[in-house]
Formats: structure tokens, C-alpha cells, sequence
């Protein structure tokens, strides 16, 4: 089988019902993403990646969201501004520039898409890269009064654990998409991997995290490339017991990090 192809990532759930997805599905979001993530500063619509890769639009539609947790142009809007954070955070860009090189014809439509999905003005990022560069972030809840609650501990691989340094950032927060997209329902910023409790907000029943390595520098926390992360729908009912979280390394049509978490505590 030829490289990139289906077997040479790990099964894949559909996101919405937790089943096994076959590996053509699996093989078809791997190739729409990449063709995305290599032409986001063109006009790309639904119908280019569709004769791009032979498929009816409402089909790849379909397929694509039920692996990735978005839709191919949503996932196209995401990675944008993904690559907006690189560049006004590596290559000291300002926005203008930054809004045209990400295929965006509009500043002030970048800008409020920057805001309401990375959490933070694209111009107030480089100030907040700068003092995140400065010191250690600190323990941060971003909680929400609820009836009831839940308790989540990230399930690490201990070979990974080890990777991650004896004092790793750990995020998890609740979300109304699979996506880790503008800011959180809920959540709590903290260092080492420890159980949290988290209020059950209606509306945001997705748990996502990630986690940094303990020393990770400020790109790493503002605009991660290779996180590790996790992400379960939980019932919007209270749940008993310890609510294990499994972690896993991002996969390759995973939609970016875009909310900038050190952004709630700079």
C-alpha cells in the first residue's frame, strides 16, 4: 500500500457514534486534509476538494466530518488560522500581512475569526507570546456555576509520560464541538497530570486536552505542531465515578489547537 495511506496510522472511531471506520474513510480524510493544509492560502471550496479527489461533495462531506469532528471547510478555516499564530508569533508578521499570506482577503474578518476561535485579537498575540516567554504559567480554572459535575483523569501511556518532563502542562476543557475551538465552556490549566473537576455545562458535552511538556517554549504553548491530546463525549447528565480520559499523539487530520491557553492567564 502506498505511503499515507489508511494502514499506516491507528483505527479510527467515527466521532459522533464511536464506531471503527473502515479504512477508506480513514484513507479520505487523510488526503482531503492534506490537500487542504497545502493550499489554505487559495479560495478553496468543497467542490475543488471534491474533484481533487473524485468524490461527490455531499459523500466526502459526510465521511470527512465523521473522522475529523469538523467540516472540510471549517477544518480549512481552522488551519489558517494555525498557521496565522506561526507567523505572527515565529515570524513577527503584523496582521495585515499576516490576514493575506493565510488566504484571507478581509483584515477585519480574519481578525474577529481570530478572536472568536484562538481567544485573543491576532494583534495582541506577539505581546502575549512576549510574556508567556518571560515566566511559567500558572494554575488557571475558567469554571461556570452547574448542578452538576464531573471528575476526569488523563489516562497517559507511560512511555509518554516519561517524554513529557516531571512537570507537564495539562489542559482539559469542555466544548460544544469536538474541536478544540475558541475558548472553553469550562476548563482548568495546571501543571502535572492530575484528576480535575469540571462542571457539566448544557451545550458543551465534549471533553478535549492536551498537554505540554514540561519546558515547553512559548510556540509550543501558543501554537502547538505535535500535541498530545484526547477527547471524549460524555453524557450532559452527571457521571459517577473517575471519568478516565485516554491521550493519545495528535493524528495527522487532527483540527489544530487553535485556542491559545496562556492567553487566559496573561
Amino acid at each position: 500500500m502506498p505511503p499515507g495511506s489508511a494502514r499506516s496510522v491507528p483505527a479510527v472511531d467515527d466521532v459522533q457514534t464511536g464506531r471503527l471506520l473502515d479504512e477508506t474513510a480513514v484513507d479520505l480524510a487523510l488526503r482531503a486534509t492534506r490537500y487542504l493544509r497545502t493550499r489554505f492560502r487559495e479560495r478553496v471550496t468543497v467542490g475543488d476538494l471534491s474533484a481533487h479527489l473524485a468524490y461527490s461533495p455531499s459523500h466526502l462531506s459526510r465521511v470527512f466530518t465523521s473522522v475529523v469532528g469538523a467540516s472540510p471547510m471549517d477544518y480549512l478555516a481552522a488551519w489558517r488560522l494555525h498557521e496565522a499564530k506561526h507567523l505572527l508569533i515565529t515570524h513577527r508578521l503584523g496582521v495585515a500581512e499576516t490576514c493575506h499570506e493565510v488566504g484571507y482577503a478581509s483584515v477585519g474578518t480574519f481578525s474577529r475569526r481570530f478572536l472568536r476561535d484562538v481567544g485573543t485579537p491576532p494583534g495582541s498575540l506577539r505581546r502575549i507570546a512576549d510574556r508567556v516567554a518571560e515566566r511559567t504559567q500558572p494554575a488557571v480554572s475558567l469554571l461556570v456555576p452547574s448542578a452538576g459535575r464531573i471528575r476526569v483523569c488523563l489516562d497517559v501511556p507511560e512511555e509518554k509520560r516519561c517524554a513529557l518532563g516531571p512537570a507537564p502542562y495539562q489542559w482539559v476543557g469542555t466544548f460544544p464541538r469536538p474541536v478544540p475551538s475558541g475558548l472553553p465552556a469550562s476548563g482548568t490549566l495546571r501543571r502535572h497530570i492530575d484528576e480535575v473537576e469540571l462542571p457539566i455545562v448544557p451545550g458543551s458535552p465534549w471533553l478535549l486536552a492536551t498537554i505540554f511538556p514540561d519546558g515547553a517554549d512559548v510556540h509550543e504553548q501558543l501554537a502547538p505542531t505535535n500535541p498530545l491530546v484526547a477527547r471524549l463525549r460524555v453524557p450532559e447528565e452527571p457521571v459517577p465515578g473517575l471519568i478516565p480520559l485516554p491521550v493519545r499523539a495528535a493524528l495527522p487530520w487532527d483540527p489544530a489547537v487553535l485556542v491559545a491557553l496562556a492567553a487566559m492567564v496573561v
